[in-house]
């Protein structure tokens, strides 16, 4: 082993962490999460009622909407509310039956 040099095993290649980042982020499960999270932080800063949260689902664009129910494999928009209700520690009392999402 030449001095100053560093001892390297010749079957471990040397990979930066930025090229291992890039990689990943380049990965489409990686895109995937993230978009989850993109479209969750929709409903960050909403007051964490029923009634608040269904308001600002019905807003939330159709396109998201999908996308949520294909990421969770989802089949309906109540389902869809429960589980967002749910990731946000929002509880459901069934009052909002009726409406398109309620019980």
């Amino acid at each position: 082993m030449e001095t100053g040099k560093p001892e390297q095993t010749p079957h471990e290649p040397v990979i930066s962490e930025t090229t291992q980042y890039a990689a990943e982020i380049n990965d489409p499960k990686f895109e995937q999460q993230n978009r989850m999270w993109t479209t969750m932080r929709w409903f960050d800063g909403i007051e964490k009622t029923e009634a608040a949260f269904y308001t600002r689902f019905q807003d939330l664009p159709d396109e998201d909407a999908a996308f949520l129910m294909s990421f969770y494999n989802i089949a309906e928009d109540r389902e869809l509310f429960r589980m967002i209700c749910k990731f946000w520690d929002v509880s459901i009392s069934g009052g909002m039956q009726g409406t398109e999402c309620g019980k």
